[in-house]
């Protein structure tokens, strides 16, 4: 079965009419972040969704979010090895422990980030070197835990930073 991306899954919902895609095509995707903790939001839930499906992912968010502090960056940040444990005997969220492990460690790296530019959509939608998806995904990688090319592509079309356009240029899965 191919996997199913968030592209995939966006124009497979003008076929289906499925709420939940409905929702995110038309509330999230593609859009710029309203403020950090939305950006942390997105970038995280493309973590938990390397190798998953979109509808599993989105169908916890609201666990997601009740786990993770509602997304508060601080908040998740603090979280420790006790957390870790915790959030992985949870039934409503993605218990891998790597993916728990590096969105934990990302809120630490954006606060970081917050610290030196002022905030983290500052950083990322104007601070963050490069114009064009390999210039953008290098640093990615090299700021971020679990940031592969594929997640960080995704990422960076879902809140706004490249087009479409750019982003297919670079699809592993097209023709």
């Amino acid at each position: 079965m191919p996997e199913e991306t968030t592209e995939n899954w966006e124009a497979a919902e003008r076929v289906s009419g499925d709420p939940l895609r409905e929702w995110y095509s038309k509330e999230i995707w593609g859009k710029r972040a309203a403020d950090d903790d939305a950006l942390f939001e997105v970038m995280s839930l493309q973590v938990f969704q390397a190798g998953l499906t979109w509808r599993m992912v989105l169908s916890r968010r609201d666990s997601f979010r009740a786990a993770f502090a509602g997304w508060k960056i601080d908040a998740v940040a603090a979280m420790g090895p006790p957390d870790v444990e915790r959030l992985r005997e949870d039934p409503g969220i993605i218990r891998n422990r790597q993916k728990i492990q590096a969105v934990i460690a990302n809120a630490g790296i954006v606060l970081e980030i917050q610290k030196e530019h002022g905030s983290f959509c500052d950083w990322f939608y104007g601070v963050l070197p490069g114009t064009d998806y390999p210039s953008l995904q290098k640093e990615l990688r090299s700021t971020f835990k679990f940031m592969g090319p594929e997640i960080s592509r995704m990422w960076l079309m879902a809140s706004g930073r490249i087009t479409r356009q750019e982003g297919d240029k670079y699809n592993p899965t097209a023709g």
